[in-house]
């Protein structure tokens, strides 16, 4: 857990979100479940929502009991998908599709686990002391995003397999999709949840499986010098000897998109003065 701990240090000072970064562990067994610490809702919540409480600091665990969204409740395994969702006709009802077919097959495509889910844990990550959870949601601005995604191609490349509909954004795109496929995942939310958590127009949350988690904070810290502004640059590196973490050795006056400017610069400067 050490090393994971000091992944979520650097995690903070890099992600540069406004909000808590949000664990999600799955559990098979009601007796794990019960091991776990956390606010049981009272009555029927949403799964965003409880999101949404983890992002201002809150810890949450949820079961079928006390899970109030069916579209998550489907989605992250705590009970089977019905035949009237996956035959398209729940969700052409809702007016989302053209036919059914279409309904159909967007049901079908829909990342949903299969395998029976007892509950969930949903927590700022730094509060996972026992083991770090499946998936960390952050939910941040367009630019902080495009940040993480950057960490994730340092290492691995382009990732050909986003998945977005903008339906089910934070339970399907964000949680379910990354813990399934191993993958990263962007969403711009849905509007059900843009409704019930009110998230701030300009949010939109990423899901990363564990797996990569400590990949792509490392391929964000290998990218600063070549994308951030002096300001970040000098920002990041005193937060991490605050922290005590090893940092890179910072390049300050460049990135490569200024570079790239410069370069052009001089090579008109060059072709103007040929052709004199």
């Amino acid at each position: 857990m050490n090393d994971y701990s000091n992944d979520v240090k650097k995690a903070y000072i890099l992600f540069n979100s406004p909000r808590r970064l949000i664990g999600v562990k799955f559990l098979r067994e009601e007796e794990q479940y019960r091991s776990y610490s956390g606010i049981e809702p009272q009555k029927p919540l949403s799964y965003c929502v409880a999101v949404k409480s983890a992002s201002l600091g809150h810890r949450l665990k949820m079961n079928l009991k006390n899970s109030g969204c069916g579209g998550s409740t489907r989605a992250l395994g705590l009970e089977k998908p019905s035949e009237e969702f996956l035959s398209g006709e729940s969700p052409f009802k809702l007016g989302l599709y053209k036919s059914r077919e279409v309904a159909r097959q967007a049901a079908l495509q829909t990342q949903n686990l299969t395998e029976d889910i007892y509950g969930l844990i949903i927590r700022p990550i730094e509060f996972f002391e026992e083991e770090p959870p499946d998936v960390v949601l952050v939910i941040g601005q367009p630019r902080d995003l495009m940040r993480i995604l950057q960490g994730y191609a340092y290492h691995y490349g382009i990732d050909k397999q986003i998945s977005m509909s903008g339906n089910q954004g934070i339970c399907v795109e964000a949680t379910a999709y990354p813990f399934l496929h191993r993958k990263p995942n962007i969403s711009l939310l849905c509007s059900g949840t843009r409704f019930l958590a009110d998230w701030a127009q300009t949010e939109m949350v990423m899901g990363i499986p564990i797996q990569l988690f400590s990949q792509i904070v490392d391929g964000f810290l290998q990218t600063v010098n070549a994308v951030e502004p002096d300001d970040r640059k000098s920002e990041i590196e005193r937060k991490f000897m605050e922290q005590g973490l090893e940092c890179i050795t910072m390049d300050y006056g460049r990135t490569y998109y200024t570079e790239y400017e410069r370069e052009k610069r001089e090579k008109r400067k060059a072709d103007q003065a040929r052709a004199q």
